[in-house]
């Protein structure tokens, strides 16, 4: 049983961009990606984690099954989702915000399992080779679609329609033609982004380890690797994902570089590589910078209007329900409800702290932000004893890109493929506690 878990388990990982789903009901007239119910190709494989995790551990301690350890970790995730119940008597779509509500569910379970089974059962060398093992498929799909500004037909993989004339496809205008961003086979360029990022910080942490017994072409082929996440990465246009990440991953290797001087050949030669081809891509493409990145037009566009926008439409929602909130997984329904645009307008907040506070009250923020505290917290008091130093780091270094993407996109929070990797990093964090909290006491 466990070597089916461990299957379904990294299965699970490679196909973590996929959103192949089934849409189950649509609540108003027009079909809006927040105010539907689907059910995800990826949820049946966290139910057969979730199920598989049960069964094991029954076999194993028979029906006394619960053992929490770092206890205040599971109570600030059970009051989380307490509160966020207790929200769904003032939701105006009650089953809307009971599905979201489930989903949180599911992820906060998901968390658990990655918490208590990571290090049983599971090892970062595979878990980061699937990892950027799928990310390359995706860079491959995104890097075709962004010099053919088409979909390539991929329909079976759930493929977004694509095309410069379809609206609400993300796009860049560049001299005044319409240019589509690279998607993959997620929702939105900005998720494959947060993907990239993450398998990024993977393939670092391999090469560094790695490189001492790696043979010569293996260094290429990985390089290589990075090379093609790279400008995947770059082609997403994604700029706050983007700047964000890399900034984070070179404090990261910064860090490590003035900490372990074995590591300085492979951390100079991976910063040498990743410079190297943003300044070639930026020199290529230099149009396209100028155009994405123009700070003068940039507070001008719409992209920080309707952020601005949101925001407003958040802080009036928050006044007027301050304390729990106008449902979980009701702020475009409300939106839709108080005002009248295109539907394509009606989106969350791209503050991810707004919306919670929004949904749940400043009782759910409360309850969110002190959940993450503690888990800040069991790293802090075992900061002294961790052995590998170099990942620990680096999982730090992916969560604060979370955390710091979360004040500019709400992506990571309420999209299959943000939530996955949301709470996945966040379990992985939590899981390297376990083995090193006792030594610290």
């Amino acid at each position: 049983m466990k070597t089916l878990e461990k299957y379904i388990f990294y299965v699970f990982i490679f196909l973590l961009p996929l959103q192949l789903r089934l849409i189950l009901y649509g609540f108003g007239h027009q079909f809006n990606e927040w105010t539907s119910i689907y059910l995800y190709a990826t949820d049946f494989l966290i139910l057969a984690i979730l199920s598989l995790w049960l069964t094991r551990t029954i076999r194993e301690k028979g029906w006394r099954i619960t053992e929490f350890k770092n206890i205040w970790i599971e109570v600030g995730l059970f009051l989380f989702l307490l509160v966020s119940g207790f929200s769904l008597f003032l939701a105006g779509k009650f089953w809307l915000g009971f599905y979201s509500w489930a989903k949180l569910v599911e992820f906060g379970l998901l968390f658990l399992y990655i918490k208590y089974n990571f290090g049983k059962l599971h090892d970062w060398l595979k878990f980061w080779q699937i990892l950027v093992a799928s990310a390359a498929v995706q860079s491959t799909i995104a890097i075709y679609q962004f010099f053919a500004q088409k979909s390539l037909g991929l329909k079976i993989l759930a493929e977004s329609p694509l095309g410069p004339d379809i609206s609400g496809v993300a796009k860049i205008i560049v001299n005044g033609q319409k240019i589509v961003r690279a998607y993959g086979l997620v929702p939105h360029p900005n998720i494959l982004a947060a993907i990239l990022m993450a398998a990024i910080f993977g393939s670092v942490y391999l090469f560094i380890e790695k490189f001492g017994n790696f043979k010569n072409w293996q260094r290429a082929a990985w390089a290589g690797m990075m090379v093609l996440i790279s400008i995947a990465l770059f082609f997403t246009f994604s700029r706050a994902v983007t700047v964000l990440g890399l900034v984070i991953l070179f404090c990261w290797l910064a860090l490590i570089w003035y900490k372990n001087r074995e590591s300085r050949k492979p951390i100079t030669f991976v910063a040498i590589l990743l410079l190297a081809v943003g300044i070639l891509l930026s020199v290529v493409f230099l149009q396209y910078i100028l155009a994405r990145y123009d700070v003068v037009a940039l507070g001008k566009s719409q992209a920080v209007s309707l952020r601005v926008f949101y925001a407003q439409t958040a802080w009036l929602l928050i006044k007027g329900s301050p304390f729990l909130g106008i449902g979980q997984g009701n702020f475009v329904w409300a939106f839709s409800q108080v005002a009248v645009f295109d539907n394509w307008i009606y989106q969350p907040v791209h503050n991810i702290y707004l919306l919670i506070a929004a949904e749940t009250g400043i009782l759910g923020l409360f309850a969110f932000l002190w959940f993450l505290f503690k888990i800040m917290r069991n790293i802090y008091l075992a900061r002294k004893v961790f052995k590998d130093r170099i990942m620990l780091f680096g999982l730090l270094g992916i969560i604060s890109f979370f955390l710091a993407v979360g004040f500019f996109d709400h992506l990571l929070w309420d999209l299959q493929q943000g939530q996955i990797i949301f709470w996945l990093f966040l379990g992985l964090l939590e899981s390297q506690t376990l083995p090193q909290i006792k030594k610290s006491l």
